[in-house]
């Protein structure tokens, strides 16, 4: 007869229905069990003093959870918490559980979120977003009164880059505002806006975070006229867009070139419900790029969400920019190949045919 002692495993993790991580104080993996192998979809021997950024994304909601676990000694637990990264191929979702055990250590536990009655997300979701609301508008305001006081001494050739930063820190705040009371890029607030105003505003943005890596070009169809759409998230799509191109045209130090177009939609006709019945003319807004392109077998899910090859990317901003311009009963496509990466959005406008 076997003894019950043999019969034991030598540690109950290896059989836990939950994923385990151990995280040291650099956040660094210390061990895992069986179930976190599976989860991350690597092995031990590949998990073990990895960083934890390289294995789950960076901007990770958890990464939170762990510093809030470090000034608090209580366990933290967050419901229906996204877990994403370079190796996980499918979307999870999972109720999570941070612990300090040591001095900087920290216990990880990941369980499959069970089923829930879809108003409980929502106001899960609303209080992340009430949460995030209030951490972020903060330092939002010290940035907006560091700017300010900049202003006021008046340095030379400091005034369009301050503008910048100061319309950068207010349209910032106010989707903060909207995500805390839990309003989505699908339900846009439709307004009078000008394109190329918006258009303008990202290209002088992205000369301040490129550099001079990367040539802009404008070419812009100044007969356009206005269109009804919701101006902070417009700009959030097209900022998405020319930050990626520009990164995919500046990559392995080459001198990169985004070029963007406006123009009427030749032979094109949409309808908008915001709009009116009726079909509409269209507008064309192009951005094109010099970079190494998109493989084929990726263009098709470009626009889905965790769809990304950028290292440490999410795949976050092209879903978004698919989700406002569908929200504005647009279309977009994408032509890939290398050396010319081309996004074309069309948005209706407002006169009918």
């Amino acid at each position: 007869m076997i003894a019950m002692d043999q019969t034991r495993p030598a540690n109950l993790s290896e059989i836990a229905p939950v994923a385990l991580l151990h995280i040291d104080p650099r956040r660094r993996i210390c061990d895992v069990n069986p179930a976190a192998e599976a989860l991350l979809q690597l092995s031990r021997r590949a998990l073990i003093d990895r960083p934890l950024s390289e294995v789950i994304f960076h901007d990770s909601p958890l990464f939170e959870l762990i510093d809030r676990a470090a000034r608090n000694p209580a366990e933290i637990t967050a419901p229906s918490t996204p877990i994403s990264g370079p190796s996980i191929t499918s979307r999870t979702i999972c109720d999570v559980r941070v612990r300090s055990i040591e001095v900087g250590d920290f216990v990880i536990v990941l369980s499959d979120a069970p089923s829930r009655d879809p108003a409980e997300g929502i106001a899960g979701a609303a209080g992340f977003g009430r949460i995030l609301g209030h951490e972020v508008k903060n330092p939002l305001a010290g940035i907006i009164g560091a700017a300010q006081l900049l202003e006021r001494q008046g340095h030379t050739g400091q005034s369009e880059l301050l503008d910048i930063i100061k319309d950068e820190a207010r349209r910032i705040e106010r989707l903060v505002n909207r995500l805390s009371a839990f309003e989505l890029f699908s339900a846009p607030r439709m307004q009078t806006c000008n394109v190329h105003a918006l258009l303008d505003k990202v290209i002088a943005s992205e000369r301040v975070a490129i550099g001079q890596k990367v040539e802009f070009r404008r070419d812009f169809d100044p007969s356009l006229p206005a269109i009804q759409g919701d101006p902070d998230h417009l700009q959030q799509a097209f900022q998405n867009i020319v930050r990626n191109a520009a990164e995919a045209a500046s990559e392995n130090g080459r001198r990169g070139e985004v070029v963007i177009r406006t123009a009427y939609a030749a032979g094109l006709a949409m309808r908008q419900a915001r709009l009116g019945s009726g079909l509409r003319r269209a507008m064309l807004i192009s951005f094109e790029d010099n970079g190494e392109g998109i493989p084929r077998e990726r263009q098709a899910t470009i626009f889905e969400v965790f769809q990304s090859s950028k290292s440490g990317g999410r795949g976050l901003g092209l879903s978004v920019v698919s989700e406002v311009v569908v929200a504005h009963g647009g279309h977009i496509r994408v032509d890939s190949q290398p050396g010319a990466t081309r996004f074309t959005v069309l948005l209706p406008l407002v006169e009918a045919i």
